[in-house]
């Protein structure tokens, strides 16, 4: 019933109620007051700082990234025809994943990063066939920089930008060079205000040279219920992946490609993260919410994706409220 919904109903429809189940989804956010990291953060995310104190300003502004987010992704999977049939479940399932646990529901650098990753992405793809694309190699760069100047760890998710030229474009090196040119560019910018105000080597220190510290996790048991349903659909979405991908179009393949590595080092970034929590799973998020949109669309046994999302979302649920008790 849920997969059909979001299969079938109109657009206008699903613009009004996925920001509405996003604002439900992050009510926790708003009511229950978070501490934010705010120790070695990135000079673009520093700049949010002062929003810091006003909670329900800054939980708004995040839950206005994620659905933004949310939409761009749904918009790059249709404009590319990755999934077999058109639907809004791969935004559905973007939020969801983004709000699984009440430590997502802040401002986090992770989540404003996100938007320019996949802002990257959907320029890497718009690189393909063109017969010149040294403005998208720029963009492309540029917008990887601006991502990792929210969320340093985005830094091992760089070679993504050489892999998609690889995958969309054949060899240019004036592209390349272009596409380095971008990727420097935000930095140098930066550089050039800490070196103006005497700070270059603490941004040296305190932004990319730190000690990270890990603490123990400790989650419900509802928790490690809705994990090990995720993991579960993400299993089945991988293997029904790989069997999907005979018979497609050759740019299907690509972006699919393109989404593998991106999972593959949005997990490897993890090494990197200031913490052990869900909210830095927020990469990881991007290429999931398509995999398993897939899995559960193409699914012959209608009743069986039905039962895996419905035992997802309200494990969610209850993950979310378990707070309350």
């Amino acid at each position: 019933m849920l997969i059909g919904f979001f299969s079938k109903t109109t657009a206008r429809r699903l613009l009004s109620f996925l920001p509405l189940l996003a604002l439900v989804l992050w009510i926790n956010g708003f009511v229950i007051k978070q501490d934010i990291e705010i120790q070695h953060c990135m000079p673009l995310y520093e700049m949010f700082k002062p929003l810091f104190g006003f909670s329900l300003i800054s939980t708004f502004i995040a839950l206005l990234f994620i659905v933004a987010e949310a939409f761009l992704l749904n918009f790059i999977i249709d404009k590319n025809e990755v999934l077999s049939k058109p639907s809004f479940l791969p935004a559905l399932l973007y939020i969801i994943f983004m709000s699984i646990d009440n430590s997502m529901l802040v401002l986090h650098p992770s989540v404003l990063a996100n938007l320019f990753v996949l802002l990257a992405i959907y320029v890497l793809t718009d690189s393909y066939r063109k017969n010149s694309a040294f403005s998208n190699a720029f963009d492309a760069g540029a917008l990887f920089s601006i991502a990792t100047l929210f969320y340093a760890p985005v830094f091992i998710v760089l070679p993504l930008l050489g892999i998609g030229l690889f995958i969309f474009r054949p060899f240019n090196w004036r592209e390349w060079i272009i596409c380095a040119i971008g990727l420097l560019m935000p930095f140098l910018f930066v550089l050039a205000f800490y070196f103006w105000n005497e700070r270059l080597d603490y941004f040296w220190s305190d932004k990319i040279v730190y000690s990270i510290v890990k603490p123990s996790i400790n989650y419900s048991s509802v928790f490690y219920v809705l994990v090990g349903i995720i993991l579960i659909i993400i299993f089945l979405s991988l293997g029904n992946l790989f069997r999907n991908l005979t018979g497609v179009s050759q740019k299907k393949i690509k972006i699919t490609q393109l989404l593998i590595w991106l999972s593959v080092f949005a997990l490897l970034s993890l090494q990197r993260a200031p913490s052990v929590s869900c909210k830095y799973f927020s990469l990881f998020a991007i290429p999931v919410s398509v995999f398993c949109a897939e899995y559960l669309l193409s699914v012959k046994r209608k009743w069986w994706s039905e039962l895996l999302f419905t035992i997802l979302f309200v494990s969610l649920i209850i993950n979310l409220t378990l707070i309350y008790f």
